[in-house]
């Protein structure tokens, strides 16, 4: 009687996590469903360009995950860049991974060493360019994130993924 239970929990355990990642929501890791990735490029010149990030069907989920995990390292600890900082490096193209909110979302990030609590819409990390882990929230809060190394090649498999020919 007891190992009839245990298997019957056990299937039951089993039946509701694979219902879960069948329904979706593996498909964008970190985020749900309605939240995007964008790909933003700017040249020298403030010329933008962006790519949404679409993953197909049978994408490897992994090269996500892993430039998701590395951009959370870059998040983890935030500082106000000084004026010394920003102006280091002569005008370069930059690229940035964004990620759009449907709906604000309340995050809290620890900058300066203290918690700032805010309403996200918008959350952009530069991936290339003079101030790789810089970050820009909601379009207008410019910060300074950790430098981490693992973060431009995270990228570069994510893209190299996205443009490989099928």
């Amino acid at each position: 009687m007891l190992k009839r239970t245990i298997s019957a929990f056990v299937l039951s355990l089993a039946v509701l996590s694979t219902s879960l990642f069948l329904s979706g929501c593996s498909a964008k890791p970190y985020l749900t469903q309605d939240d995007t990735y964008v790909i933003l490029s700017v040249s020298p010149l403030g010329e933008t360009q962006s790519e949404v990030i679409e993953l197909p069907w049978n994408t490897n989920m992994a090269i996500m995950q892993k430039l998701l995990l590395e951009s959370s390292f870059v998040l983890s600890d935030l500082h106000t860049p000084s004026t010394l900082e920003s102006s280091k490096q002569p005008p370069t193209t930059t690229t940035s991974l964004q990620a759009n909110f449907a709906k604000p979302k309340r995050m809290t990030f620890v900058v300066d060493q203290h918690d700032l609590t805010l309403d996200v819409q918008s959350l952009q990390i530069e991936v290339k360019g003079a101030n790789i882990g810089q970050v820009t929230l909601n379009q207008t809060l410019i910060l300074q994130g950790i430098d981490n190394p693992n973060l431009q090649p995270a990228f570069e498999a994510l893209t190299e993924m996205l443009h490989s020919p099928e």
